[in-house]
């Protein structure tokens, strides 16, 4: 009996000594990991995101809702860091979740537009080069999509050619991309003003129209605050302040008539059946 006790003691002693070494050890590690960690700037677990080729694998056949995680963190990310938005950043979050979900058009439409004007004010090459390859993207998964062919046309045909680091022929290459681009966008259904843009292209002046235009027209139909937000930054940096309270009053507006007409239907069907409904009632009669 005494030796049975005696190996029951010995038992507990070691499993008490394994329990202190794991708990000093578990310490040691956590306090290297916080040192590490504060080395490090605020945003680098925001920053860092995956490629897609491994994220496939680590959504266990989850990847919409996997997409979906990750689209709201690049919103909150964007929005955190409005005005010194990391260009890379952006890539990488755009082409992670279009890797997860391609056939999610808005990603395309965020990047695209995030990647120039969620920065500084003044535009790098490097972020028009990664806007055009999100907005390439997005044109192969939608090719008839006429706000995708809508912006990647109006950043060809204008912002290439006012930002540095390009040369005559790329600018002169670009710029008649961007006129095809632009009339595809009209013939496939974009609204009157970029069919008037399409039959008139391009005048310098229209150019500088064109991108007060086209952020007018983002900020119209985004949702995302902090998308929002983004755009009415960047009117206002382009002299065009006005142009955020009409564009918010005639949102407004249209959300409130959507609310008491159809609150049933999305945005897209009810503007439809709107316009339809205002066709037969200006529509002259016979006898007129």
């Amino acid at each position: 009996m005494g030796d049975v006790a005696l190996g029951r003691r010995a038992s507990r002693a070691l499993t008490v000594a394994f329990a202190l070494a794991t708990a000093t050890a578990a310490t040691q590690v956590r306090d290297l990991v916080a040192s590490q960690r504060a080395k490090m700037p605020d945003d680098a677990d925001v920053l860092y995101v995956p490629e897609a080729t491994h994220l496939r694998p680590m959504s266990l056949g989850y990847r919409e809702a996997l997409a979906d995680l990750l689209w709201v963190r690049a919103l909150v990310f964007s929005g955190a860091s409005l005005g010194n938005t990391s260009v890379p950043a952006v890539h990488r979050y755009a082409d992670a979740i279009a890797g997860l979900a391609p056939r999610f058009p808005r990603v395309y439409h965020w990047g695209g537009v995030t990647a120039i004007y969620g920065g500084s004010t003044s535009v790098a090459r490097e972020g028009v080069d990664i806007s055009i390859e999100i907005y390439r993207a997005g044109l192969v998964q939608f090719p008839e999509d006429h706000k995708l062919l809508y912006g990647l046309g109006m950043l060809l045909t204008h912002q290439v050619s006012s930002t540095p680091g390009y040369s005559d022929e790329e600018r002169a290459t670009a710029k008649a991309e961007g006129v095809r681009l632009i009339r595809r966008a009209a013939a496939f259904g974009a609204d009157p003003l970029v069919r008037q843009y399409a039959a008139t292209l391009v005048s310098d002046h229209a150019e500088s129209a064109l991108a007060r235009q086209f952020l007018e027209a983002e900020l119209a139909q985004a949702e995302e605050s902090d998308y929002r937000r983004m755009l009415r930054k960047k009117l206002r940096d382009i002299g065009a302040g006005a142009s955020v309270e009409t564009v918010e009053g005639i949102r407004e507006e249209f959300a409130a008539e959507q609310a008491a007409q159809a609150e049933y239907l999305p945005d897209t069907v009810f503007t439809l059946v709107r316009d339809a409904g205002a066709r037969r009632v200006n529509k002259p009669s016979r006898a007129e």
